[in-house]
C-alpha cells in the first residue's frame, strides 16, 4: 500500500507546481492589462480635455473673426488708419499748439478775461476744491 501512495504523490505535485505557475502567469497578465487599460483610459481623459479647450479656443476665434469682418470694425480701423470718415461727419484735429495759439489770439492768458486762475505751484487738493467751487466768477 505504500508503494501506491508514494506514487499518486508523485503526480499531484508537478500537477500542483505546473497550476501555480499558471495561475501566476495568468494573474500577472491581467494585472498587465489593468495597467495598460486605466493608462489609456487616463490619456483619453487628457486628450478629452485638451479637446474641449482646443473648441474653446475655435469659439473664440471664430467670435473674434466675425467681428474682425463686421462693419463697425472695418469703419473703426478705416477712420483710424486711413483718415477716412462718414458722410456727413466732420473732423476736428485738436493739438497742444492750436489750443495755445488761440488763446493768444484771444488774450485769455491775461488776468482779466480769465475769471479763474490755476498757479503751476504746489498747493493742496482741498484748496484747489475750494477754489474751483467758491473762487469769484
Amino acid at each position: 500500500m505504500k508503494n501506491k501512495n508514494l506514487t499518486g504523490s508523485w503526480i499531484i505535485w508537478p500537477i500542483i507546481f505546473i497550476a501555480v505557475i499558471f495561475l501566476g502567469f495568468l494573474g500577472y497578465s491581467a494585472y498587465r492589462e489593468f495597467s495598460k487599460n486605466k493608462q489609456v483610459e487616463s490619456e483619453i481623459e487628457l486628450l478629452k480635455k485638451q479637446a474641449e479647450k482646443i473648441k474653446q479656443e475655435n469659439m473664440s476665434l471664430e467670435e473674434r473673426i466675425a467681428y474682425l469682418g463686421s462693419e463697425d470694425y472695418q469703419k473703426i480701423q478705416a477712420k483710424d488708419k486711413l483718415d477716412l470718415q462718414d458722410p456727413g461727419e466732420n473732423v476736428v484735429a485738436i493739438t497742444q499748439d492750436s489750443i495755445v495759439a488761440k488763446q493768444k489770439e484771444e488774450g485769455l492768458n491775461t488776468e482779466n478775461n480769465n475769471p479763474i486762475q490755476y498757479s503751476n505751484q504746489k498747493s493742496s487738493i482741498f484748496l484747489k476744491w475750494w477754489n474751483y467751487f467758491f473762487a469769484k466768477k
